[in-house]
């Protein structure tokens, strides 16, 4: 998938054998929207890659990956990145991890863990 002919798309599942439940689905769903969405707004990238991979009926694993300019997950303020923040307490709340890995001008990793 492309956007605009800018920012190439590519998503990569791995263990996908069966449906997720309805709500896992579509939190997952908003979670990937909303991290593409701050990908085409602040990182200047022209490819992402979203692996999705469920190990085991009990766990899946999501990795979005971006070749942008990266940022300073630390010094993001609560104006400023509030829907990161978000993004993050969502997947908490379904007693999940989020971990960022960004490094400037070499773009960001994103990792969430979610049980199923």
């Amino acid at each position: 998938m492309t956007v605009i002919n800018v920012l190439k798309i590519n998503v990569i599942p791995f263990g996908l054998t069966e449906r997720l439940t309805n709500s896992t689905e579509i939190r997952l769903f908003r979670i990937i929207q909303e991290l593409c969405t701050n990908i085409i707004k602040h990182s200047k990238a022209d490819e992402v890659n979203i692996y999705l991979t469920q190990h085991n009926s009990d766990l899946i694993n999501v990795i979005i990956e971006d070749n942008g300019i990266g940022f300073d997950y630390t010094k993001v303020g609560k104006t400023d990145g509030i829907g990161l923040k978000n993004i993050e307490k969502k997947v908490e709340q379904m007693d999940g991890t989020f971990t960022v890995d960004s490094i400037l001008s070499k773009g960001t990793t994103i990792i969430i863990d979610l049980p199923l």
